[in-house]
């Protein structure tokens, strides 16, 4: 006998990559699934970000009658996809408007960083899978990969890329690429490529700005656009954090790289991060400095028809990995 099974996405229209293969699991085995669907057997809901946790509260009291089922990073770091489920293909109806290929070919990271929550949920680097396995039944020219260091197995991030180049796909490294781990044949490849949004490298932290400064200088030899193609995340923990994070954007700026400032979803937002936020919007960013920004910022964010930058930061940049 089918179930009705309700999907809950708690953070936003973008693709999740657990509910879309939920989905395509228990529509294999008859079910009936969508976010729309009434009186449910049972309630999967996700949660990425921890301030969206409060939206599964009331799941029990709305839904008495079904079986609830949470997880997500904002809601359990240790809990992972049972392994029927996270085998199959992700189901690309459930997001109409998606048109790229989703999902992770590695996991876990090699770094420690203090602010990320990927050594915790799930440990050491490991490759899992080959990147034709998610790349195909569709037939879409796009594919994001979240993974969370794919530098750290050069033959694999090479292999991947290869795979990518021969067959014409496009592909967004999500996550960004680990400049520390930028070497001369790395750099060609992804001169080789073709960039779905663009590329991303993250500069965290004052202590590795050398391995920053060469990697821009290695794409920009490479003949990759900085400005068009190049796309920097600047990690802000708190408001102590603010000065040396505005420094670490200058210094992009002033080697021709947009920045994007990554606050700490975790910490009160104070006045002056939310105006090193509002600075690194790309139209202000180009075209004013941190101690300008408030006077400036209101104009540039109404002015849509700026082409001081192509890139434009979307939701997907801002996604942890489920």
């Amino acid at each position: 006998m089918s179930s009705r099974v309700l999907l809950v996405d708690t953070d936003s229209l973008i693709p999740n990559l657990a509910l879309m293969k939920i989905s395509a699991y228990h529509k294999s085995i008859g079910d009936q699934v969508g976010f729309d669907i009434n009186d449910p057997d049972k309630v999967y809901a996700s949660v990425i970000f921890k301030h969206n946790k409060h939206k599964v509260d009331g799941l029990k009291f709305y839904y008495p009658n079904a079986e609830i089922d949470i997880g997500g990073s904002g809601y359990d770091l240790k809990k992972c996809l049972p392994a029927e489920i996270d085998r199959m293909q992700p189901d690309y109806d459930l997001y109409p408007k998606c048109d790229y290929y989703l999902g992770f070919t590695s996991r876990g990271c090699i770094r420690h960083c203090p602010f990320c929550i990927v050594p915790i949920k799930e440990g050491n680097y490991k490759t899992v899978c080959h990147v034709s396995e998610i790349c195909h039944g569709e037939n879409f020219t796009k594919c994001v990969l979240m993974d969370n260091n794919i530098l750290a197995d050069k033959d694999h991030f090479l292999e991947t890329a290869y795979w990518l180049i021969d067959n014409n796909i496009s592909v967004d490294f999500n996550q960004g690429l680990d400049a520390r781990l930028f070497d001369q044949e790395v750099v060609d490849v992804l001169a080789s490529l073709r960039a779905f949004r663009t590329w991303r490298i993250a500069f965290d932290s004052m202590d590795y700005k050398e391995d920053v400064l060469r990697a821009i200088l290695m794409m920009e030899a490479a003949g990759i656009s900085l400005k068009h193609d190049v796309m920097c995340y600047v990690y802000c923990d708190s408001d102590d954090d603010v000065e040396d994070a505005v420094n670490r954007c200058r210094i992009l700026k002033e080697n021709g790289v947009t920045a994007y400032a990554m606050l700490n979803i975790d910490t009160p937002i104070t006045p002056r991060m939310q105006r090193l936020k509002n600075w690194t919007i790309p139209q202000c960013f180009w075209s004013c400095d941190y101690d300008e920004v408030d006077e400036k910022t209101r104009n540039k964010i109404r002015n849509k028809k700026s082409k001081t930058c192509m890139y434009k930061p979307t939701s997907e940049s801002l996604e942890a990995a489920l």
